[in-house]
């Protein structure tokens, strides 16, 4: 499982994914592919830094989860997770062998990664905010039967 955090702050993230010996070509970086485990809606970004020097077990990827929606650059690993439709919590991750430097489909491409992909809440980025229930009702003791 690749564990991030999301905070008040941008936040770059280093990566090692064990793909290094079934990548077929290194001319451009892996498309990776998560999908929010709660809403069901697909993000794919190209990770900003791929390398190989890690061999022969793992490759390194670079990305950024942003603080800002505006600031996303999905060509260029830099994310935004925190909203309705990507919200704090469990992904499924899929890493793909990509076919160019922009290109955002998976459609055809080969499935090189399976795995989890978790993003907390960090400072000023709770995933929940709870509070205090201090509204009592008066009437606590009635059981309503429906019919």
């Amino acid at each position: 499982m690749i564990q991030n955090y999301a905070s008040s702050s941008n936040v770059a993230f280093a990566a090692y994914v064990n793909i290094y010996d079934i990548v077929n070509t290194y001319t451009y970086t892996p498309l990776w592919v998560i999908t929010s485990q709660l809403t069901g809606k697909e993000k794919a970004f190209i990770p900003s830094i791929f390398s190989q020097t890690t061999k022969p077990r793992a490759a390194l990827f670079f990305y950024q989860l942003r603080n800002d929606v505006a600031d996303e650059n999905l060509t260029t690993g830099l994310i935004f997770i925190g909203d309705t439709d990507y919200p704090l919590g469990f992904y499924d991750l899929e890493i793909y062998n990509n076919s160019s430097a922009s290109n955002l489909d998976k459609s055809g491409l080969t499935k090189l990664f399976t795995g989890l992909f978790n993003v907390r809440g960090g400072t000023n980025r709770e995933a929940v905010t709870y509070s205090e229930y201090t509204t009592n009702d008066a009437d606590t003791e009635s059981v309503y039967v429906t019919i």
